[in-house]
């Protein structure tokens, strides 16, 4: 069974063939004529206009906005005006898998696997005006390498077995539990140590974190560091002013043992192993799940909305929807808020496997 994706599409981002926003899960089109099986989708980040896919096999996928290469592809290479509308595979430099991928609103990170310093490189490619490429002061645009050489990647001395971004910086935690980030700064994302320097160019270390970390996600501006989650270790590096309560709700009691802790723009999503979600930070459109929402199988935080899987049929979506990110129902705002709304599943989907959440993005990961 196909990949499905429905919400924001004004770049290509949903790969549905259209640039038309889309409020039903609608398939994914794929330009290689034998993509993976959806059901061996292991990541789908998304930018603020394109979207990245990774399989199980490695392979990495991209479409959307295109005009600075964001995509992996040469600049401009699109159907329509740089914008790629249906997935196209990407390889970099030689390097044909991958091991983790993350994106900023403008830019792409693609964690090398075999033939390119297997998880020790980070390949770089798009733009970013205040340091969310990580590739040294003042590069603000960069295309996929071509020809060998460390232009448009980021060596690490150890293995990268996390990477997260969020709108305008990204952090990587390294095999031996160390954290280094760059881009956007001057809330404290990137530790209080750089702070005042409010643009971080290169990758830095996080060095108040106080535990190993295993993995790690991003805010707008704040970012969450996991350690065990038998233990539920994990801190949240922000401001203090802390306009929507972030870093005060992190002081909630949390379960031992969670599945996984995610953040949207400006919240905080703990997904327990009972299935509970602990959840804190904005909810003026209905970000945080309501308690009808109950126990969830699997969990996507988007930028501003939420979707759960209750069982192999049944997806239900909550917060700001005004792009069709939630389904077909919102209130008059475009919200679905004190509620969750049903997902109407296409009649071929006879299992969901996975389900994904991006800038008003929303993706349902079906079984063959």
């Amino acid at each position: 069974m196909p990949l499905y994706a429905f919400g924001s599409n004004g770049s290509g981002q949903l790969a549905i063939g259209h640039i038309e926003d889309v409020s039903t899960p609608t398939k994914c089109l794929f330009e290689d004529t034998s993509p993976p099986p959806a059901s061996e989708i292991t990541r789908i980040a998304a930018g603020g206009n394109h979207t990245l896919v990774l399989f199980s096999d490695g392979r990495v996928y991209a479409t959307g906005m295109n005009v600075d290469g964001r995509c992996g592809a040469v600049p401009g290479n699109g159907d329509n005006d740089g914008t790629v509308m249906r997935f196209r595979r990407v390889v970099v430099d030689g390097v044909q898998r991958f091991r983790d991928v993350s994106a900023t609103w403008e830019a792409s990170f693609l964690v090398a696997g075999e033939g390119g310093g297997e998880g020790r490189r980070v390949f770089v490619f798009g733009s970013g005006g205040k340091g969310e490429l990580g590739l040294g002061g003042g590069v603000v645009r960069v295309s996929v390498p071509s020809g060998g050489g460390d232009r448009g990647s980021i060596g690490f001395g150890e293995k990268v077995v996390g990477i997260a971004s969020g709108m305008g910086h990204t952090v990587v935690v390294l095999e031996n539990g160390e954290v280094y980030g760059w881009g956007a700064a001057r809330k404290g994302q990137l530790g209080q140590a750089v702070k005042g320097d409010k643009v971080v160019w290169e990758p830095v270390r996080i060095g108040e974190v106080g535990f190993q970390a295993t993995g790690a996600a991003c805010g707008r501006e704040f970012t969450v560091v996991v350690g065990d989650r038998e233990k539920g270790e994990f801190v949240v590096l922000g401001s203090a002013e802390d306009r929507w309560g972030v870093l005060a709700g992190s002081l909630i009691p949390v379960p031992v043992g969670c599945r996984s802790i995610e953040a949207s723009w400006h919240g905080v999503y703990v997904h327990c192993q009972d299935g509970d979600v602990v959840a804190w930070g904005r909810n003026d459109r209905g970000q945080l799940p309501p308690r009808e929402m109950g126990r969830v199988r699997d969990l996507a935080v988007g930028s501003e909305h939420v979707l759960a899987t209750v069982d192999e049929r049944t997806v239900v979506a909550c917060g700001w929807g005004e792009h069709g990110n939630c389904g077909p129902v919102t209130d008059t705002q475009g919200n679905v808020k004190g509620t969750c709304s049903p997902i109407p599943l296409p009649e071929e989907v006879s299992s969901v496997v996975g389900i994904s959440a991006g800038c008003a993005t929303s993706w349902v990961i079906t079984r063959d």
